[in-house]
């Protein structure tokens, strides 16, 4: 326990026991679950992030060019976004494909099956054709992660580990 040295440091002696909690967790979850759920819920992160960015570029430059009748520069695209969402639903499918021929069990498929819609649709709904704010973006994405949180809890549950 390489941590334990630096959680002593610094007076956190409920660090050692929430590391016991995540390894116990992690010792529960299937190999298949985990590497199902990391690769895509990792896809979705990264997607979402360059969502924000863009949204903050966005705003930045709606509040330099407020006001202005021939505002100078370019609006920010969502281009990079749009590549993101594309190439991630495409190995998020891929992940999906191999965790599915593991699935031994009805309620492990439809496990699986429910938390790829979700994903799916969460993936999918990233970008909103109508402008919103940061902020708007930051509560609407919190809504999406507690589902996709009771999802992967449904699925951890459905698909025991070895």
């Amino acid at each position: 326990m390489r941590c334990s040295y630096f959680v002593l440091a610094l007076g956190l002696a409920w660090l050692p026991s929430l590391e016991a909690q995540v390894v116990v967790k992690e010792a529960t979850t299937s190999p298949a679950v985990s590497k199902f759920v990391m690769g895509t819920r990792l896809g979705y992160i990264t997607c979402s992030d360059k969502y924000k960015t863009y949204l903050e570029k966005w705003e930045l430059y709606a509040l330099v060019t407020e006001g202005q009748r021939d505002p100078r520069g370019t609006p920010p695209a969502d281009n990079e976004v749009a590549d993101c969402v594309h190439q991630t639903a495409l190995r998020g499918s891929s992940l999906y494909k191999d965790a599915i021929k593991g699935a031994s069990t009805p309620k492990a498929k439809s496990a699986f099956s429910e938390y790829m819609v979700a994903w799916d649709s969460a993936l999918k709904s990233i970008r909103k054709p109508e402008r919103e704010t940061v902020k708007q973006y930051k509560e609407r994405q919190k809504k999406v992660e507690d589902k996709l949180n009771g999802l992967q809890a449904k699925l951890e549950a459905a698909v025991p580990g070895t």
